[in-house]
This record gives structure tokens, sequence and C-alpha cells, in this order.
């Protein structure tokens, strides 16, 4: 197992306390709440409050009561009965790496938290990426706002407030999300086609999927392409008459192994996808981030183990490589067709999804999600968005970026999730 990122951000903090947390969360009165549960992890308070250069995102007492209660960390808050359900609610929360407000800009900065793969109780994990899962700041107006898992937005209510040298403190009115595993975001934010075309073509990978009655292989630090359902339906002709190989093929084409790529950090790269061949990213001066002859039309969507780009058309291996010169941005969805000859269906042959009886769905996905910058259009713009964070790395033509690397969690008791937290 990797080490815990408690540990290694407190190796890299200062030895010299600069302040005392507990002391300033009691002077605050909306965080009566958030002082309860960190006091519920012991040593953690003077841990942070010795740390060096980490933001803490706060959640306001009404932020915590409005987490649902049917969750395990809404149980745990309720109840204050689970102690590594608050701390990964708790982890989720601070970013490594100082980001005052001044430092946001309206193209989101995705950056990691404390949040890693030994937060595993028994009825889930929260997280699985390498280094740390990952949130978003971004500024809305006058506002500053994180972006989390599930769609989720929060609005600093209150920002910069300094402890000692190296810590930032915000006040939010929402608490942060978990990234959901990607078969039930599918589910969730309506991408039917692409969930029933993942349960069909059987590929053997989880996703972020856990438990003992799951044989698949769980893989982690990877990015999607998710077409959208009327991007299948456009090529319906070809997907009822592909192989199960085939559809294998195509779908294996739209993931990108052991690389979190966020809109911000695209330019004019090719990469390497699953399958083998190279995919090609352009990004545009009119801010558009375009994937082969696809448009990314809803970018960077937090999952447990991965990141989700929703794009408008199917992409095909089959092309032998993409040729950036002859992209159609101007051309509909329904022109760009990676498929030669392919004609439209009004229903897919897919008969089955993954979590077709979950009750949640993203029915009313927040503006800013669906109007935020994908990527910086000007020089300045493209400063201010990489002047407080490490960009992703992007690996350029011919880049060999290996296979898929194995999911690190296992099954971890109780008690090794606790020692994890407070070593």
């Amino acid at each position: 197992m990797r080490s815990s990122i408690w540990t290694c951000m407190l190796m890299a903090g200062s030895c010299l306390a600069q302040g005392d947390l507990a002391a300033l969360l009691a002077t605050q009165p909306d965080l009566s709440t958030l002082l309860e549960l960190v006091r519920l992890v012991d040593g953690l308070a003077e841990k942070l409050g010795s740390a060096s250069n980490i933001t803490i995102v706060a959640p306001t007492n009404q932020a915590f009561a409005e987490v649902p209660r049917d969750t395990p960390e809404g149980q745990a808050i309720e109840l204050r009965n689970d102690t590594i359900a608050i701390g990964a609610l708790l982890a989720n929360h601070v970013f490594r790496g100082a980001y005052p407000a001044s430092a946001v800009t309206n193209v989101p900065t995705f950056a990691q938290t404390l949040l890693d793969d030994s937060y595993v109780t028994a009825v889930q994990p929260f997280s699985n990426f390498t280094g740390g899962a990952y949130n978003g700041l971004v500024r809305n107006g006058q506002d500053v706002c994180v972006l989390s898992g599930e769609q989720t937005v929060s609005t600093v209510t209150q920002a910069d407030i300094k402890l000692g040298d190296g810590i930032t403190i915000h006040k939010i009115d929402t608490a942060l999300s978990f990234g959901a595993p990607l078969e039930l975001f599918l589910f969730r934010a309506g991408y039917l086609a692409m969930s029933g075309a993942l349960d069909a073509a059987k590929l053997g990978f989880s996703f972020g999927l856990t438990g003992a009655d799951v044989q698949s292989l769980n893989i982690s630090d990877f990015t999607i392409l998710v077409p959208r359902d009327d991007a299948f339906k456009s090529i319906g002709s070809v997907v009822a008459s592909a192989d199960t190989k085939t559809l294998q093929e195509v779908l294996r084409y739209h993931i990108i192994p052991n690389n979190v790529i966020f809109s911000p950090s695209l330019s004019n790269v090719t990469v390497k996808s699953l399958q083998g061949t190279d995919l090609t990213f352009t990004v545009l001066p009119d801010g558009s981030a375009w994937v082969n002859n696809a448009k990314i039309t809803f970018p960077n969507n937090i999952l447990y183990n991965g990141i989700a780009h929703a794009i408008d058309s199917v992409l095909s291996p089959l092309e032998g490589g993409f040729d950036r010169a002859s992209l159609t941005p101007s051309k509909s969805a329904s022109e760009r067709l990676a498929f030669d000859g392919a004609s439209p269906v009004s229903k897919l042959p897919f008969s089955s999804v993954s979590f077709g009886g979950d009750l949640m769905s993203y029915t009313t996905t927040p503006v800013l999600l669906q109007t935020m910058a994908a990527v910086a259009t000007t020089p300045t713009a493209a400063a201010n968005a990489t002047a407080s964070r490490t960009p992703l790395p992007i690996p350029t033509a011919g880049a060999d970026i290996g296979g898929l690397v194995p999911c690190a969690l296992t099954a971890i008791s109780v008690a090794a999730g606790i020692a994890a937290f407070l070593v």
C-alpha cells in the first residue's frame, strides 16, 4: 500500500507548530461542527497545525447539516461513530498546496487533497488516486468555488483565514463530495449508452467497484472520454452490427491509462490510448477542446479514481490516427462521424446498464459546470491559471505511458485504516 498522505505531508511540513488549529476553530461559531469532528481523531488538529503549505476548505455547521444522512460520511457526522469515514471526509477538504483566493481564476485549477487509499470502511473505500484525490478551484464572477465529485459546487463564504505562514482556510457553504465509481457516475449523469456499451463489451475492468463479488481488475489514475447518448445513436447501424471484439477495441480507444488529464492542462498533443492508437487533442483559440474530431462538451468530471470528459462523437481507432489539419469544428456532431457509412437509430441494442436501480441523478447540474472555461484562451489567463499549481504531465507524440496499473486498494481492516490515518 502507498504511504499515508498524512505522513508524507507532515514529513514535508515544519516541525514547529505554526498555530493552534483547534483554538482558531473555536473562535469561529459557524465552524463548531468541524472542530468537533477534528477532535474525534486524536492528534489531528495538532498535526494539521504543524503542517506547512496546505489549504483547508472548511464546511460551515449548516454545510455539515446538509450532508445526506444515507451516506457513510453523513451517518458518521450524525452519530460521531466512524473515525475512518470522518477522517476521509476531512482529508478530502485539505488541499496540498497554498491556494489563496487571489490565485483562483475563471479557468479551474485542479489539485490533490490528503484523501488517499487508506480510508476504507466495511461499507466502502473513499478514493483511489496516486498521491491523493483531486478537487478543483474556480472563480464564478466574484465568488470562489470549489469543485468536487458528484457534480458538487461549493462556494467560499469567507476566504483567506490564515493560521501561521503555511495554512490557508476558506469557509464553504457545501461540504465536498467524494467521486463516484465510473459506472455509477454514468448512470447518474445520464450517459446510459456508454454504460450499456461497457456492460456489453465485458472489458474486465471494475473502474472503482470493490467487494468480494467484484472479480474484474480495478484500475486507477485513468482518463476516460464518454460519448453522449446521441453520439452512439448517430452511429447506431455500426453499433448494432459490431461484434464484442470490435466493441472492446472502440471502448479501449476512449480510455487513457495511468494519466489523469484535466482540460486546463491540454494543448495540441497526442496521447496513446489503452487500445494502443494515438488520440489527438486540439485546443482552439475560442477555448474549445477537441479529441480527434469530437468536441469535449462537459470536461473534468471527478470520479472515484479517474477523470471523465463527455464528448459529442464516438471515436474510432480504425482511422489509424487522426490528422489535426482535418478537424472541422464548424460542422455539427452528426457531420463529424468517425465511422464512414454509419446511419442513426432511435434505439440502441444495449439491453442493460449498471446501477439501473440507483435513485440519484444529476438532474440539476450547476450552471457553472456547464459554462466555465475548459482551457485558458489568452496568455494572461494561462499565466494566472498555472501560477499556483503544478501542471499535470501530458505525453507528447510517441510517448509511452505503458499499460494499466491495478488499483492498490485491498481489503483493509478498520483498525489498519485508523493506524494509517494517524501515522
